[in-house]
């Protein structure tokens, strides 16, 4: 079955396009214009990747992808006619996998669909070189089979498919040293925009709880990227 797309703007034009091109690109889609729209489609149905407009009437999308990612990892794609840095840093923040400012081509918008679908499967079905896939660090757990990041076997931390992709990266190629461009090529991302890369790293280390006073699991490799140093057994 075709992936399915949830699109929430309430610009009815663009709507209508984005709608015709994921259609005729073999998508499902499925759309809300407001903030109770998306959370009750959200509840009643199983997307794989939303897009989400910034400015949505007089919804904020930021606080609506803060507040799906509360009970949620669907891939979010944020659209927005701003062009700040600091935009796109914030949505990321908040949980965003990628970030596109409008006006869009065609061609960009599929290609970032793309991207975000393909990091999210690979998530969904990486194994080890060894079909191999529980990864065991300190007292945590990742399944990669079941998406899963567990502390002590029972506190499950939500991640969202970035950050999840970047993890199975980084636990995959523990011990050595990862760029920051094999990282976005690991996760399946055709972002460019290598400060990406820098705030999933710290969302993750935020909770993996990998502070300044704790030891680091993921460490930064100056000028080049990032290590996972701590010792991961694979069962």
């Amino acid at each position: 079955m075709s992936n399915l797309i949830l699109i929430a703007d309430d610009d009815e034009q663009l709507l209508d396009t984005v709608v015709f091109l994921l259609k005729d690109s073999g998508y499902r889609t499925s759309v809300a214009t407001n903030k109770n729209e998306i959370l009750s489609q959200l509840k009643a149905e199983t997307f794989d990747l939303m897009l989400l407009d910034v400015e949505l009437g007089s919804d904020n999308g930021f606080e609506i992808a803060l507040e799906v990612r509360k009970s949620s990892t669907v891939p979010i794609i944020m659209l927005t006619g701003r062009r700040a840095e600091t935009d796109r840093v914030v949505g990321l923040e908040l949980g965003a996998d990628d970030y596109i400012t409008k006006p869009f081509g065609t061609a960009e918008l599929l290609a970032r669909i793309n991207a975000v679908l393909r990091r999210s499967n690979i998530t969904k079905e990486t194994s080890d070189v060894r079909d191999k896939n529980i990864a065991k660090f300190g007292n945590w757990v990742c399944d990669i089979n079941r998406r899963s990041l567990s502390l002590n076997d029972s506190n499950s931390i939500k991640l969202s498919s970035g950050e999840f992709a970047m993890l199975v990266a980084l636990l995959k190629n523990c011990g050595r040293t990862m760029s920051r461009q094999q990282l976005l090529d690991a996760t399946g991302s055709e972002d460019s925009f290598d400060r990406s890369i820098d705030i999933q790293i710290m969302r993750l280390r935020r909770k993996l709880g990998d502070g300044p006073n704790s030891d680091q699991l993921i460490q930064s490799v100056r000028s080049i990227g990032y290590i996972f140093a701590a010792k991961v057994e694979w069962s």
